[in-house]
């Protein structure tokens, strides 16, 4: 029977439908491995922080991470690709946790558990923010998937004061295709002092970047876990945020 039908049909046909065979079987396995958010989280650890402070920001990461609200968007997407570190001098970052495909809870809580029990890498290092932005765009440049969004979510206190500045970064890298917003942290018992009060105009002319940047502001550390949730279901939203702006 083999040999009759391979008598009646053509070798372009037959090559002809293993081609289509073979691009099916394409299409599903890309199907099998969109994504189509990653996202870096970069916490800021520079000594204008104290450990109080610092635990707050853990706390509060963690703690938006396993909020209902986001976990519902983070399956709604099929999941998504996030690692996260944090930041301080100019070659002072410390992974919290390596790129991870979080698509359950359970991974949801696992990585709630390594933010809130990892150990702070120094007290005492300045705030190299442009440093931790070419760390951050070197961390998506290794993502296990190219991801239809390449988010880098930035946080912090204050403004650069060390290393490369984050103009300059922008100038070195490419990052035509990555959004970077920021969650920039008031801290109301530092008040009158410019440098902490001009946090969030900094943020604004200096770190927010690329198709849809925003920045959310948190009025203190006590602040932080609020404006974290409210900035991860932004950036875990079905589309992007419409414009560069403050939230």
């Amino acid at each position: 029977m083999m040999q009759r039908w391979l008598a009646g049909n053509s070798l372009l046909t037959i090559i002809a439908m293993l081609l289509v065979l073979f691009g099916t079987g394409q299409r599903v396995r890309a199907q099998d491995t969109f994504c189509e958010v990653a996202l870096v989280l970069a916490i800021d650890a520079s000594s204008s922080v104290n450990e109080h402070e610092y635990r707050l920001q853990m706390e509060g990461t963690a703690s938006a991470l396993l909020d209902p609200e986001v976990r519902d968007a983070i399956l709604s997407l099929g999941g998504v690709y996030i690692s996260g570190f944090e930041w301080n001098g100019q070659s002072n970052q410390s992974m919290l946790f390596d790129w991870t495909h979080v698509v359950g809870e359970a991974d949801i809580s696992r990585l709630a558990r390594q933010i809130v029990d990892h150990d702070r890498n120094t007290t005492k290092a300045p705030t190299a923010l442009g440093n931790a932005l070419g760390y951050a765009h070197r961390l998506m440049a290794r993502a296990p998937i190219r991801c239809l969004r390449q988010v880098i979510d930035v946080s912090g206190d204050g403004i650069s004061n060390d290393g490369i500045r984050p103009e300059d970064v922008y100038q070195l890298y490419d990052f035509s295709e990555i959004t970077v917003n920021g969650l920039a942290i008031l801290n109301p018992y530092r008040r009158g002092k410019t440098f902490y009060e001009a946090v969030d105009e900094y943020y604004m002319r200096s770190l927010l970047r690329g198709p849809g940047a925003f920045m959310i502001v948190a009025e203190g550390f006590d602040d932080f876990a609020r404006a974290m949730k409210v900035k991860l279901l932004n950036e875990l939203a079905p589309s992007p945020v419409g414009s560069l702006g403050r939230w």
